[in-house]
C-alpha cells in the first residue's frame, strides 16, 4: 500500500506541475531531496531550498504537504517517512521525470498546438506513462466523437508503455495492439502528432516482445516517443470512406471501459 500511495502522490505532483507552473517547485524539491538523501534520509531544508530556489520554510511546507515526509524535531531537516523509504529509488526516478516533463513542456510552445497535446507529449516523452494515461483519460471521455478514438489510442499507448516498464509482457502487447488499431486511421498526422512515427515506435515494442528472449522493460533509448511534426500546424490526416473523419468510422468505437493498467 505504501508503494501505491507513493505512486499516486508523485503522479499528482507531476500532473500539477504540468498544469500549473506555480506547482513546479514541488517536483524540483522532490528531485533535490532524492539526490541529497542517497547517503542519509534526513536532509537539511536549507540545502533543499538552495537546490530548488525556494526558502527553507517554503521547502518544508511543500514537501510536508505531499504527506510523504517527516520534519525533524528541530525543524531544520526533513526525511522521507519510514513506510516510503524502501521505494526511494522510485521516488528518485519519478521526480527526475517530472522535472524533465516541465522542461519539455516549456520547449514545445508554438502557435496552434493544443494545450492537451503539448502536456501529453511532455508527460509521455519524459517517461511518465501512468501520469499521461491519467491526464488523457478525462480528455478522451469528454472528446467529440470524431476525436474520441484518437485520444483513446493515446490513452492505451501510455498504459501499454506503463506495463512495458513494469515487465508485463501480456498487458503491454494487448494495450499497444489496441492503441495501434485506434491510431492507424489518424496516420500520418493528427492534431500535430506525428502518428506514423508513434505507430512505428509502438510496433517496435511489440516486435521486441515477440522475440524468444523478450524483455518488456527496455532501456530509455528503446522507449517509444510521442512525436510532434516539424514546422507550423498542418492538420493532415487520412479520411474515412466517403470523406468521413476517422472518428466517425467503425474504428472510432471505444471498448467502453477504463483501460487496463
Amino acid at each position: 500500500m505504501s508503494y501505491v500511495r507513493l505512486k499516486h502522490t508523485l503522479a499528482e505532483v507531476a500532473l500539477a506541475a504540468i498544469a500549473h507552473p506555480d506547482h513546479a517547485p514541488t517536483a524540483a524539491l522532490l528531485l533535490a531531496y532524492a539526490r541529497r538523501s542517497r547517503s542519509h534520509p534526513a536532509v537539511a531544508l536549507a540545502a533543499l531550498g538552495r537546490d530548488a530556489g525556494t526558502a527553507p520554510a517554503d521547502a518544508a511546507r511543500m514537501l510536508l504537504g505531499t504527506g510523504l515526509f517527516d520534519e525533524s524535531p528541530g525543524g531544520d531537516r526533513i526525511s522521507l517517512s519510514a513506510p516510503f523509504q524502501p521505494f526511494a529509488s522510485y521516488l528518485r526516478r519519478q521526480a527526475a521525470r517530472a522535472v524533465s516533463a516541465r522542461r519539455l513542456l516549456g520547449s514545445s510552445r508554438r502557435a496552434g498546438l493544443p494545450d492537451e497535446i503539448r502536456r501529453a507529449v511532455a508527460l509521455f516523452n519524459a517517461g511518465l506513462f501512468f501520469e499521461c494515461h491519467e491526464y488523457l483519460e478525462g480528455i478522451w471521455r469528454a472528446a467529440p466523437e470524431a476525436e474520441r478514438a484518437f485520444y483513446h489510442g493515446l490513452v492505451q499507448a501510455a498504459a501499454g508503455c506503463y506495463h512495458m516498464e513494469k515487465g508485463n509482457v501480456h498487458g503491454t502487447r494487448t494495450l499497444l495492439q489496441k492503441a495501434m488499431a485506434k491510431l492507424e486511421p489518424y496516420s500520418p498526422v493528427h492534431r500535430e502528432v506525428d502518428v506514423s512515427s508513434l505507430l512505428a515506435g509502438l510496433r517496435g515494442v511489440v516486435r521486441r516482445l515477440d522475440r524468444p528472449s523478450a524483455d518488456a522493460a527496455p532501456g530509455r533509448r528503446a522507449r517509444p516517443t510521442l512525436p510532434l511534426v516539424d514546422g507550423p500546424p498542418r492538420g493532415r490526416r487520412k479520411r474515412g470512406r466517403a470523406g468521413a473523419a476517422p472518428g466517425l468510422t467503425g474504428s472510432s468505437r471505444t471498448d467502453g471501459g477504463r483501460p487496463s493498467r
